[in-house]
């Protein structure tokens, strides 16, 4: 069928309809016949009003449902008029919805159409157009929770895609980390809030913005302060704080210290907030772990990867053989290498606590190859807490368990032997 014949044809069931009102079984036959040329038709954009203008009620929020779908199955949106008209579509059935109720499958629905037309717009090069999009979308949709998740998102993205076109956009890069800033604490639970900062100050990070970056990081660390009370009769999804908390830790390695707050500031209070917190032993050892395996990097005379922007410089050509900088290294690793021996002892079960023995020994030796590490005055409390995790695991694993035995060898080779052979020989 022809697009001018399918409009001849809209137009007159229009007029039809516009001549009377119609009684809920017109509607229903009505609603069958638009929804199914929604089915069937691609680029209905131009005839979108008149199918809007010949309903209402329950059909109309039903028609709209489609038009949505069928507009964003495809690909992005970029035309002005159609991106306004899905817009108003939107602001209707977020109107109609009943947010008491948002698990209701029709909701639930409603709300992911919605989100998905928000994140399948695109302004192109008009990176202020469609800022002013998500703006206004914030203050006519904001109490979609999904939504507001695809805002910061959408908002981190159009920073970094202006960043990458090679022109000065440091203003609205800063405009685009305070929309996200003012977003983030109103979506609830401590790991979404907490993964969020962490992206927007990635995007701050590209943008050399080191004190936004910082600030971010802050209000991330905020996060994790509060997660206890944030989670309130929940039970905490540990593997979801592990990575955010790997993820932060593999952050700050880009991130440049500050000299006047103490230069590791930031993982040392990771490290005073998870020991203070009522998690599992689990959790709080493999976090320790990723701060070991931050530690050992931060001691490098190169780091492995530096922030994507001339102007910030890493810690390792700031800092790197500055004694200051030595001694809060081996004040953060011993720290927490004690802590990480304690905390295992809190694990009740024997298998899980000789298990987590020897993965908190695998990632000490492979952080801190005695000879290799920067962190030479290390090297014995290496050697005696590896000692005191083989003999914690010893005492609760079989003598035969391959992960120990696999464990043992793999010390052979990164420990001198003499060392540390009396501890761990079976």
């Amino acid at each position: 069928m022809q697009d001018g014949h399918l409009k001849t044809i809209l137009e007159g069931i229009s007029k039809l309809a516009s001549d009377k009102v119609l009684a809920e079984d017109e509607l229903a036959s009505l609603q069958s016949i638009l929804v199914k040329l929604l089915s069937h038709f691609k680029d209905l954009e131009h005839v979108f009003s008149l199918i809007l203008d010949m309903m209402h009620g329950n059909s109309r929020g039903i028609v709209n449902m489609h038009i949505l779908d069928m507009a964003t199955r495809n690909g992005y949106v970029h035309d002005p008029t159609t991106i306004q008209l899905l817009f108003e579509i939107s602001q209707a059935l977020h109107s109609d919805t009943d947010l008491v109720n948002m698990k209701n499958d029709d909701n639930q629905q409603q709300a992911r159409l919605i989100s998905r037309f928000v994140r399948m717009v695109d302004h192109g090069v008009e990176y202020e157009r469609h800022l002013a999009f998500l703006m206004e979308c914030r203050g006519a949709l904001g109490s979609i929770i999904e939504l507001k998740e695809i805002l910061v998102h959408s908002s981190n993205c159009l920073a970094t895609k202006a960043l990458k076109d090679g022109k000065k956009h440091t203003a609205f890069v800063k405009t685009c980390i305070a929309f996200s800033e003012i977003t983030i604490p109103s979506i609830p639970g401590h790991i979404k809030q907490l993964n969020l900062y962490l992206g927007t100050a990635e995007v701050a990070l590209l943008g050399g913005l080191v004190s936004h970056s910082d600030g971010l990081i802050d209000s991330a660390i905020n996060c994790l302060q509060s997660s206890d009370s944030m989670e309130g009769s929940r039970t905490l999804d540990s593997d979801g704080m592990l990575s955010s908390m790997r993820k932060l830790c593999s952050l700050l390695i880009m991130v440049p210290g500050n000299p006047e707050l103490g230069i590791l500031h930031i993982p040392k209070s990771i490290l005073l907030i998870i020991h203070s917190r009522s998690w599992s032993p689990r959790l709080k050892a493999r976090i320790s772990c990723a701060i070991i395996s931050l530690s050992a990097t931060l001691s490098q005379e190169r780091l492995p990867y530096h922030a994507d922007h001339p102007e910030i410089m890493g810690n390792d050509l700031l800092f790197f053989g500055d004694s200051s900088y030595v001694r809060e290294l081996l004040s953060l690793t011993e720290s927490v290498l004690q802590n990480l021996v304690d905390v295992i002892e809190q694990e009740p079960s024997r298998a899980a606590r000789g298990s987590l023995s020897l993965e908190a020994c695998n990632c000490i030796a492979s952080s801190f190859k005695v000879g290799s590490s920067h962190l030479f005055q290390i090297n014995e409390h290496v050697l005696s807490v590896c000692s005191k995790l083989i003999e914690t695991a010893k005492l609760c694993l079989n003598a035969k368990d391959k992960y120990l035995t696999s464990t043992i060898s793999f010390l052979d080779k990164n420990l001198p032997a003499a060392a540390v052979s009396s501890s761990i020989a079976i």
